[in-house]
């Protein structure tokens, strides 16, 4: 009988093409064949160079648990972190459209059609993850293996914004409009209208100077913190800047309001308010004040309305041939006096109102003194203390506001309404405290006051 070959126990090692991990197999022993070890496993996979990430604890118990013909990971590599890709997180949207804006409590304004977007200088636009770089790994033979870096976001910074130092994020540069276009956020710090301003752009807030291209149409507002110009016309319309105001045509049945000065090719049956100077070739009704000069240029007509300006005023026509009321007022003094009559006159209502009340708690005392009063006298009593003890408080102040004007009207000013070509009848003058009502036709004439009382004098 022939004798049992003896088979011992041989160990095989494989390693995959990226030497990322090895694999050791070994074949169940026979007849008194030599088992595997741990030691005949590592010596198999030094043989193959491995020496890094090996796995101490799995060949040791596949080993001692006898997995014989098993593919058994011995080593495993240090996978390279890879590293992430930059991005850019816009806190607006990138598309534009015109649609009615619905406020907090729901309702639609349908003039608001949400055209313009405000922002201002430092606001952020967009929020930038920068890349990481990661980290190299090491296979099983204890080589480096290169890692795959983060790429940066791609973006691109518009005309008024400016990426901060860190580069991450990109904030608005200036106050201004916020627009995309070209791939990039901008803010413009001039909004520019090519049209007019109507049911197409609803109103327009800005905070930045405006152009419009066209007019301004009836029912429609245009506000800026800076600057606006209209090429065209205000019809209907209101204008508010906190700057210069310049309408090339005119103004009709409008409110103007500037901090700075305005221009207007002519105004009519318009609210003009200004700190700055009010220029326009024509002045035909409407109400216009101004704290520096009002000034009627080139056809220079000042015909109906109430005029007011604290440094002076100049025309080539006050009036007109068929007498219109037209009513101008010069002078700081001039609007003190002005201010001074009326709260004479609210004077004289409030304290008629503060008598009444006075008579109605009398008669409430009255009745108290022959029983209890209802609820509603009772309320009535209060609501009548309270009414006339506010009334005596504004009667007060008023008072104490009229002594002020009072106190500065012994000023005098050197004021004067100049008039290129004629005053007509129908003229009313008020400079400082004085007051001339213009009754014949006056050529070349400067208004001033001398010796307390208003007087012509030849340009």
């Amino acid at each position: 009988m022939a004798e049992n070959k003896v088979v011992h126990s041989m160990v095989e090692v494989t390693v995959n093409p990226n030497r990322a991990a090895a694999f050791a197999s070994f074949n169940r022993p026979e007849n008194g064949g030599w088992d595997i070890t741990v030691d005949r496993i590592k010596s198999a996979m030094a043989e193959k160079l491995i020496s890094h990430g090996i796995l101490e604890d799995d060949i040791r118990m596949a080993v001692e648990q006898k997995r014989y013909d098993e593919n058994i990971c011995v080593a495993k590599w240090d996978a390279p972190q890879h590293g992430v890709n930059g991005v850019i997180k816009y806190h607006f949207s990138t598309e534009s459209h015109a649609a009615p804006v619905e406020n907090e409590h729901g309702v639609v304004d349908y003039k608001n059609l949400g055209v313009v977007k405000n922002i201002t200088a430092g606001t952020p636009i967009a929020s930038i993850t920068m890349p990481t770089e990661g980290t190299p790994g090491k296979d099983i033979t204890g080589m480096a293996v290169p890692q795959k870096k983060g790429v940066p976001a791609k973006f691109n910074v518009g005309a008024g914004t400016t990426l901060t130092e860190d580069g991450t994020q990109i904030l608005a540069a200036v106050n201004g409009n916020l627009v995309y276009r070209n791939g990039a956020f901008c803010v413009d710090e001039t909004l520019v209208i090519n049209g007019d301003v109507e049911v197409a752009t609803g109103n327009i807030d800005f905070i930045g100077a405006v152009t419009v291209k066209g007019s301004v149409f009836e029912g429609f507002r245009v506000t800026s913190k800076r600057d606006i110009i209209v090429n065209g016309t205000v019809s209907g319309a209101e204008l508010h800047a906190d700057g210069n105001i310049s309408v090339k045509i005119g103004a009709i049945n409008s409110q103007v309001a500037a901090k700075g000065n305005i221009r207007m090719g002519f105004c009519e049956n318009s609210k003009v308010t200004a700190d700055g100077t009010v220029e326009s070739a024509s002045f035909v009704g409407g109400e216009i004040f101004s704290r520096q000069k009002i000034i009627a240029s080139g056809k220079g007509v000042i015909m109906g309305g109430k005029l007011t300006a604290l440094d002076g005023i100049e025309a080539s026509v006050i009036g007109s041939e068929k007498y219109v009321k037209t009513e101008l007022t010069l002078g700081n003094n001039a609007v003190l006096s002005e201010e001074r009559d009326n709260l004479e006159k609210l004077i004289l209502e409030m304290e008629d109102k503060a008598d009444q009340l006075g008579k109605i708690l009398t008669t409430l005392a009255e009745m108290q003194k022959k029983g209890k009063l209802s609820p509603d006298r009772e309320q009535m009593k209060s609501d009548s203390l309270r009414n006339r003890l506010r009334l005596q408080s504004e009667i007060k102040r008023s008072k104490a506001r009229i002594a002020e004007i009072d106190d500065t009207l012994q000023l005098t000013q050197n004021l004067s309404i100049s008039c290129k070509r004629m005053f007509y009848p129908g003229v009313t003058l008020r400079i400082n405290s004085c007051v001339l009502s213009v009754k014949a036709v006056t050529n070349r004439a400067r208004a001033t006051v001398e010796n307390g009382e208003i007087t012509f004098k030849p340009l």
